[in-house]
C-alpha cells in the first residue's frame, strides 16, 4: 500500500480532507494556503457548472482558503457581483464558522463560540444568497447553504426546499445529497433513524447502475453506525441487539447499494474518492473486509473526517489498514 506497514500505523501519506484526484486542484490549493488566490478564483471560473468537479473544487479552495476569508473578502469588494467570488467567499465563512463551533456536543461548546458560530454562519447565508443571485443556475450556492441552515437550525421544511433547490439545477449531485443526510442524521435533527434510512434507499433505487449515488448508502449506514455505536445507556444486551438489528441487519442493503454502483456500467466521477472512503468505512463495520480493502485503497490515501474523525480521522484510517480492515 506504501502509506501503512502491518506492525504501525503510519499516516505520513495520507491526506486529510482533500478528497479528490485533481492536479489542478492541487496546486490551487497549494497556492491559496500560500495567499495567492487568483490561481483558485482562476480555476474555479473555468469549472463547468452543476457537476460534482464544481462542487468539489468549491469546496476544496474553500478549505484552503479557512482563514482567509478576509482576503477574500476584500476582494470582493472591488468585484462585489462576481459569483465565484461569492460562492468561495461564502463556503469559507461556512467553513470558519464549523471550525469555531468545533465538533462537541452542544452542550459542551461554550455559549461565546455558539453565538460566534451563528453570527458567521448568518453572514455566510447572506453572501451564498448573493452568489444565488448573481448565478441563478449554479447548484453549488444552495449545496452550501444547507450547512449554514444546519448550523441556524433552521425549519425541516426550510433545509428540504434548499436540498430540492440544489437537485433542479444538478440532479446527480453528490454535495447535495451527503449533505441532505447530514441534515436528516439524528443527531442534528432529533429525527428517527428510519427517515435517514427511507432516503437513503430511496436514492439508491433512483441511481442509475454506475452511479455514484449509489454510496449514498454508504453515508447513511455510517450515520446509523455513529448513533447506534453511541449510545450508551440501555444494558448490554439490548444494545447488542440493536446493533444486529439496525447496522449488521443493514448489511444486505449495504452490499446490493455497493455492487449497483461498483458495476460495469460504472464511469469515473469526481466524487469518486470520498465516496469510496464512506463506503470503506461502511463496509468494514458491515464486516465486509475484502470489499471494504477494496474501497480504501481506491482514496489512494485521501480521506475525510466524516466519517473517520468518527474513529481518529487520518490515525483511525491508517490503523484499519494496518490491520487489514479488521
Amino acid at each position: 500500500m506504501g502509506f501503512f506497514t502491518r506492525k504501525v500505523a503510519d499516516a505520513s501519506g495520507l491526506r486529510l480532507d482533500q478528497a479528490w484526484l485533481d492536479d489542478d486542484l492541487d496546486a490551487a490549493y497549494a497556492a491559496v494556503r500560500q495567499g495567492e488566490l487568483s490561481t483558485g478564483l482562476a480555476l474555479l471560473k473555468v469549472t463547468p457548472a452543476n457537476t460534482n468537479l464544481r462542487s468539489i473544487r468549491a469546496t476544496g479552495l474553500a478549505k484552503a482558503a479557512i482563514g482567509r476569508s478576509e482576503q477574500l473578502e476584500l476582494r470582493l469588494e472591488a468585484y462585489p457581483k462576481d459569483p465565484d467570488l461569492l460562492l468561495w467567499f461564502g463556503q469559507t465563512l461556512v467553513f470558519e464558522a464549523w471550525a469555531v463551533r468545533t465538533g462537541q456536543l452542544a452542550q459542551d461548546v461554550s455559549e461565546q463560540r455558539l453565538a460566534m458560530f451563528h453570527d458567521i454562519l448568518r453572514t455566510a447565508a447572506e453572501v451564498l444568497q448573493g452568489a444565488i443571485i448573481a448565478a441563478a443556475d449554479d447548484a453549488v450556492p444552495w449545496e452550501v447553504l444547507q450547512w449554514a441552515a444546519l448550523g441556524l437550525q433552521a425549519e425541516l421544511e426550510d433545509k428540504a426546499e434548499i436540498f430540492h433547490a440544489a437537485l433542479v439545477r444538478h440532479p446527480g449531485s453528490y454535495a447535495a445529497h451527503t449533505g441532505r443526510v447530514q441534515v436528516l442524521a439524528k443527531k442534528w435533527s432529533g429525527l428517527e433513524l428510519a427517515e435517514l434510512v427511507d432516503f437513503g434507499d430511496a436514492v439508491v433505487a433512483r441511481a442509475r447502475p454506475g452511479s455514484v449515488l449509489c454510496s449514498i448508502a454508504a453515508h447513511v449506514f455510517n450515520e446509523v453506525w455513529l448513533e447506534v455505536a453511541s449510545d450508551k445507556d440501555p444494558p448490554r444486551v439490548q444494545r447488542m441487539r440493536r446493533y444486529a438489528r439496525e447496522v449488521t441487519g443493514r448489511r444486505p442493503e449495504l452490499m446490493a447499494a455497493r455492487d449497483k454502483w461498483w458495476s460495469d456500467a460504472r464511469t469515473p466521477d469526481p466524487a469518486d474518492v470520498s465516496a469510496n472512503g464512506a463506503m470503506a468505512f461502511a463496509l468494514k463495520w458491515a464486516s465486509a473486509k475484502p470489499q471494504a480493502m477494496e474501497h480504501a485503497c481506491a482514496t489512494k490515501g485521501r480521506i475525510e473526517s466524516v466519517p473517520w474523525g468518527y474513529v481518529g480521522g487520518v490515525s483511525g484510517f491508517a490503523e484499519a489498514l494496518a490491520k487489514q480492515m479488521d
